[in-house]
């Protein structure tokens, strides 16, 4: 099945001027999600013009000739490429990122800190000595090593990756941020499950908070892993042949049966809630956080010849069991962290410490096997 892809669209304010009538019926008939008769396009169009057609379909808008860019991360986001958590009472290094300021200074993944420039370790020193500052000096204590490791980091222009991974072997659980379905996402993914597994975790966690979608088949690809037998895994649903596809799996996952938590929020939306729920209807994973954007439909520009182009919904994106969940969302199955704006919104060292959803999902009990 081929691969359709990534549509990502910036929305512009409507453009003045009468539109064309008959290439817009056109457009709406060879395009649109929903089939809508001339006459209700007709109408649209003398009662509000551009806008007029959003009572048609809530994405339509017209497009002007430039769009808008779209936001870049700022300046002052600078990381030291680590990750901090705490485990049994200790402070530890969650993650640290290769190439990154903390990976060069030498600090690794598992080591637990003893000291943040000098004071006792705390959430609240973190975020203080590390958040605010652009140089810290940390003192861990390795496995294996006769006494501490100490150093000073430079904190850069360093960004976190889309998809990465570690493991918590103390609570048996695996961690696996899923930012974007972008192209070969899946493979890394798989490779992060695998390593998972690998260590010896019961769970895994997978955060798709602030998750905005991407292409389809990435989600699809990973979602079979998960299967636990052949069957429908994501739909694009849409009236016209060359907007629809149907992902499945054509035997039992690999990972069926490994327990599950997915972390979602407002942000989580497209092929990414539609993924979660995916999650808890086929694997019985549990969604942790807060109630997803409920923002599925695939929209494509369409040009009317004058500069102005046409923004349609031509299909959306539809879970295992055909549920809509255009502006209506998923429902969380534990509220937690839901505290407003995003999550990763930066390469913050803190995202995770004391990090409500993330807790949450090494508290929950094994999921239920009548959701499978």
């Amino acid at each position: 099945m081929k691969k359709l892809p990534l549509l990502l669209l910036c929305a512009a304010a409507a453009c003045s001027g009468k539109l064309p009538e008959a290439q817009v019926q056109n457009i709406f008939a060879r395009h649109s999600f929903e089939e809508q008769s001339p006459e209700k396009i007709s109408a649209a169009l003398k009662t509000g013009g551009g806008a007029g057609l959003a009572a048609l379909d809530p994405r339509a808008a017209v497009l002007g000739e430039k769009l808008p860019l779209k936001a870049r991360p700022a300046d002052k986001n600078i990381s030291s490429g680590l990750l901090l958590g705490e485990r049994g009472g200790r402070m530890v290094l969650l993650a640290v990122f290769p190439g990154s300021p903390a990976w060069e200074a030498g600090f690794r993944e598992g080591d637990t800190v003893l000291a943040i420039n000098g004071a006792e370790p705390s959430a609240e020193a973190a975020r203080s000595a590390i958040g605010k500052n652009t140089r810290f000096t940390l003192t861990v204590q390795r496995g294996g090593q006769p006494g501490p490791l100490e150093a000073e980091v430079e904190r850069g222009g360093f960004f976190f990756p889309k998809v990465f991974s570690f493991c918590d072997r103390e609570n048996r659980a695996a961690f696996l941020r899923l930012g974007l379905f972008h192209e070969g996402s899946a493979e890394a993914a798989l490779a992060a499950v695998k390593a998972a597994a690998g260590c010896g975790a019961a769970r895994l966690v997978i955060d798709l908070r602030d998750n905005q979608g991407g292409v389809p088949a990435e989600a699809a690809a990973v979602l079979k892993a998960f299967a636990p037998a052949p069957g429908p895994l994501l739909e694009l649903r849409s009236r016209h042949a060359e907007y629809a596809a149907l992902y499945g799996a054509e035997a039992r996952g690999r990972y069926a049966g490994l327990k599950l938590a997915v972390l979602v929020n407002a942000r989580t939306s497209m092929a990414a809630e539609v993924f979660a729920l995916a999650l808890r209807e086929k694997a019985g994973a549990a969604l942790i956080g807060g109630k997803t954007a409920g923002s599925v439909s695939l929209t494509r520009a369409f040009a009317l010849g004058d500069g102005r182009g046409l923004r349609l919904t031509v299909a959306r994106l539809l879970p295992p069991s055909g549920t809509d969940l255009e502006g209506a969302g998923v429902a969380p199955d534990a509220a937690a962290g839901e505290a407003g704006g995003m999550v990763w919104d930066n390469s913050r060292e803190v995202t995770l410490l004391r990090d409500p959803a993330w807790l949450t999902a090494l508290e929950l009990p094994a999921a239920d096997s009548s959701r499978r």
